[in-house]
């Protein structure tokens, strides 16, 4: 599983001549420019490593003095580099970057398709912007204002290489749309970390991205996001592509707060048409209609998304799950009714609350899943499942519940309101509470073509609340599922391991 932890230090170089490199600890009367790259991440690999080596090969020709505070100015030129992707532009300062904000909003076409790398962590403002629990603490009328690269109008097109970096001190307070780092970008932005920032905005809001059709990869978030509407996300607010093609997100992380309306998600607030690989949420996200620990909401068929991992506590009100608030239907009777696409190897580890469709996994499904679990707490009304609070149409398989689920109305161990679909191996072992159509598996069930359902016997219970059309649940004592044939009996996507899960078996995704 992907839980790997780990921080990395990196040192860049100084130098001497154009084709040489030197080690840190080189002559400091030498021409050099330096830059230091720390990651205090709280055990996953957050993206702030990037591909930047321990050293920056910089011609000597470079300009610009890294680490000083931005003063508010807009360089004339970059470090040095052509712009080509082997001499790309080189940001050393704040001011190098805010040119390169300038030049992407004044829509400079000489600049579009080029590349840029940073070799240096760039603070954009002095002294701590937010405290450790992403509370706003620097004075805001002392604080200079970051404008976004790209716009509602005009998306930076090229290639952004953050090499590791950090940039810090971020402050965006707006009502208008597209706000982050980048404001919207078609290009590709990678290996870059957004830390100690305060961004709020309209729609399309973000720590790293607000709004994407384009590339993006290892991006970290370490601020405090919110915004009046939505959607929002700590690292994209909105990523699709309206020329049908299927953009790659990979390897991106949140450690921030992030809050809003609809559409709010710990990593990404919208998303449509993407392929979403190793993605993690750290950070509390609250919101109101669509919340998720990674995503907020979806309603494309081309969504293809895989090892996705919540660890925050989810708040919201309407469609609140640990890995998004809806994909492919809103809920019972909505006119949103479009596929999802496929999850594979997700899981929740954070508390999610909510009233209507809630879900460890997601609050109202429609798609396909495969290798799915949930080991913290569910809490909500009506609609309300380990996994799902509501499932329409879905294939899904794999799956198993250990955390403990209330509600009032639809409420099970796996799923609140499970109908017309396909499911098969899974288990549920949480306590289940509600006051009507309330099973250790499924609250009402209708119509399911079903296979291999286990749960946890605990007393009188029901596996069904209802079972309409659809199934059957077999119950199994604690000694009978805390074993290795319990494992095999589930199918080869589980495996048994003693000391994970409190002895019961466990994903094989879950051991890599």
């Amino acid at each position: 599983m992907r839980k790997a932890l780990f921080a990395i230090l990196g040192m860049a170089a100084m130098f001497a001549a154009c084709s040489q490199t030197v080690s840190a600890s080189s002559n400091d009367d030498e021409e050099k420019t330096s830059a230091t790259e720390s990651s205090d991440s709280k055990g996953a690999d957050d993206g702030s490593s990037g591909s930047g080596s321990s050293e920056d090969v910089l011609d000597k020709d470079c300009v610009g003095e890294p680490g000083k505070p931005w003063d508010g100015t807009t360089a004339k030129e970059f470090a040095c580099g052509s712009g080509t992707k082997l001499s790309p532009y080189i940001i050393l300062t704040a001011e190098q970057l805010a040119k390169l904000a300038f030049i992407v909003g004044a829509n400079e076409t000489e600049y579009e398709g080029k590349y840029y790398k940073l070799a240096a962590d760039i603070k954009l403002n002095d002294g701590k912007v937010i405290d450790d629990k992403g509370a706003l603490v620097a004075d805001s009328s002392k604080l200079h204002k970051w404008t976004p690269i790209g716009n509602s109008s005009v998306a930076f097109t090229g290639n952004f290489d953050g090499n590791g970096h950090t940039v810090s001190g971020m402050f965006i307070n707006t009502t208008s749309s597209h706000n982050g780092l980048f404001g919207n970008s078609s290009g590709t932005v990678q290996n870059v970390t957004v830390a100690d920032s305060w961004v709020t905005g309209g729609s399309a809001t973000a720590g790293v991205v607000g709004n994407n059709t384009g590339t993006l990869k290892k991006l970290s978030n370490k601020s405090s996001v919110i915004s009046t509407t939505g959607p929002v996300g700590g690292v994209v607010g909105v990523s699709t592509d309206t020329y049908g093609n299927v953009n790659l997100l990979d390897s991106l992380y949140n450690f921030g707060v992030i809050k809003g309306k609809n559409d709010v998600g710990g990593v990404l607030g919208n998303i449509d048409r993407i392929k979403l690989t190793h993605v993690e949420n750290h950070g509390l996200v609250e919101g109101e209609k669509y919340t998720g620990g990674i995503w907020g909401g979806a309603n494309s068929t081309t969504v293809e998304a895989s090892y996705l991992i919540n660890y925050g506590s989810i708040i919201g009100k309407t469609n609140t799950g640990g890995i998004a608030g809806y994909c492919g239907h809103h809920g019972i009777g909505s006119k949103y009714s479009a596929k999802c696409g496929v999850l594979s190897n997700v899981k929740n580890e954070g508390v999610i609350q909510g009233l209507s469709y809630v879900g460890g996994i997601v609050g109202s499904f429609g798609g396909k899943t495969s290798s799915a679990s949930n080991i913290a707490s569910i809490l909500g009304n009506d609609y309300v499942g380990g996994l799902f609070g509501n499932v329409d149409y879905s294939t899904n398989s794999f799956l198993y519940n250990v955390g403990n689920v209330s509600g009032s109305r639809n409420v099970g161990g796996i799923t609140g309101y499970n109908q017309e679909g396909v499911t098969n191996s899974a288990y549920s072992t949480g306590k289940v509470d509600g006051d009507s159509l309330v099973g250790l598996m499924i609250g009402y069930n209708y119509n399911t073509t079903m296979a291999d359902y286990y749960y946890l016997k605990q007393g009188d219970q029901e596996p069904f609340g209802q079972n309409n059309g659809g199934g059957v649940a077999t119950p199994k004592t604690e000694t009978e599922m805390k074993s290795a044939d319990f494992a095999k009996l589930l199918g080869d996507d589980f495996v048994y391991d003693s000391g994970l899960n409190d002895g019961y078996p466990v994903l094989a995704w879950e051991k890599e």
